[in-house]
């Protein structure tokens, strides 16, 4: 890990990141009202389309810690739109998405589409690419939750 610098040059990254996190939430938010559903749970169904597997494969993609996980899964889980089973062993959980789910994922994506959009249009396409770009590097230069950096 590079030396930490006796006093930071910058404020504090994580909280402008999350003020930044709040704001582009809230458009996706506002986008996605009409079919009842939040950004954060859309983004979850969304990963939890690429195909079946444990709480606690789908926890480590995400990065996720898998109590959190399985609390943030519950409204899906209620609405039909995932399915939570047993797997392999008693102990160990599944997530699959359902037909239902599916066809909520495939409803939601044009209002999706037009909250990405709204966001190019107001940070231009070059900025939303330097934005990706960035945290492309940071998170290629940040450790995991393992400790390891990727």
């Amino acid at each position: 890990m590079p030396n930490a610098c006796a006093v930071p040059t910058f404020g504090c990254t994580c909280a402008r990141m999350r003020k930044l996190t709040r704001r582009l939430t809230r458009i996706y938010d506002a986008h996605l009202a009409p079919q009842e559903i939040k950004v954060t749970q859309y983004s979850l169904l969304a990963n939890a389309a690429k195909g079946e597997r444990t709480l606690t494969e789908f926890a480590a993609e995400l990065e996720m810690d898998r109590s959190t996980l399985t609390r943030n899964l519950a409204p899906l889980a209620a609405q039909g739109w995932v399915s939570v089973t047993v797997g392999t062993d008693s102990r160990s959980r599944s997530i699959s998405v359902t037909a239902a789910g599916r066809r909520k994922l495939k409803a939601v994506l044009p209002l999706w589409r037009k909250a990405q959009c709204e966001i190019e249009s107001v940070l231009g396409a070059s900025g939303v690419g330097e934005l990706h770009q960035s945290i492309r590097h940071a998170l290629a230069a940040l450790p995991n939750p393992t400790g390891k950096l990727p």
